[in-house]
C-alpha cells in the first residue's frame, strides 16, 4: 500500500492529478500516517483540478484525525479564496492558528498585516485577532 501512495505522489508530481485521484481513493485500511498522506495527498489533487468542495472536505477530514497539520488547513484556506468565500477563508487561518503555531502561515499572516495596514481589510474583530495571531507568531510589518 505504500507503494500505491509513492505512485500516486508521483503522478501528482507529474500534474496527473486524475489518476493519483483514483489510486488514493483505492485505499483502505491504511495506518494512521498513511492515511493522513493519502487525505493530504488527495486533498491536494481536488485542489489542483479546482474541485475545491472537495478539496475542504477532505482537508477537514485530515484535520479531524491531525489538528496540526499546516498543510491541510493551508489547502482549505487556498480552496476557500479561490470559491470568494473571503471571510471562510479568514476564520479558516484564524481557527488553525488559534492552536497552533504559524509555519507555513507566517508569510500569509504577513500579507494579512499589509491588507489592514492599507485597509483591505477593517472589520474590528478580524483586524485584532490577526494582529493578536502575528504577535504570538513574532511576525511585525
Amino acid at each position: 500500500m505504500i507503494t500505491e501512495l509513492q505512485k500516486a505522489k508521483d503522478l501528482m508530481d507529474n500534474e496527473q492529478y486524475g489518476s493519483a485521484i483514483n489510486i488514493l481513493n483505492k485505499l483502505e485500511d491504511l495506518p494512521l500516517k498513511s492515511e493522513n498522506f493519502r487525505l493530504l495527498f488527495l486533498s491536494n489533487c481536488f485542489y489542483n483540478i479546482e474541485e475545491y468542495y472537495l478539496a475542504i472536505d477532505t482537508a477537514d477530514k485530515l484535520l479531524q484525525k491531525d489538528h496540526k497539520n499546516e498543510y491541510a488547513s493551508q489547502i482549505k484556506y487556498l480552496a476557500y479564496y479561490e470559491l470568494k468565500e473571503y471571510n471562510n477563508a479568514l476564520n479558516e487561518i484564524i481557527i488553525f492558528l488559534s492552536h497552533n503555531e504559524a509555519n507555513l502561515y507566517k508569510v500569509t499572516l504577513e500579507e494579512l498585516l499589509i491588507d489592514i495596514k492599507e485597509g483591505f481589510i477593517n472589520e474590528e474583530a478580524t483586524v485584532y485577532k490577526i494582529q493578536e495571531l502575528a504577535f504570538k507568531n513574532n511576525i511585525n510589518i
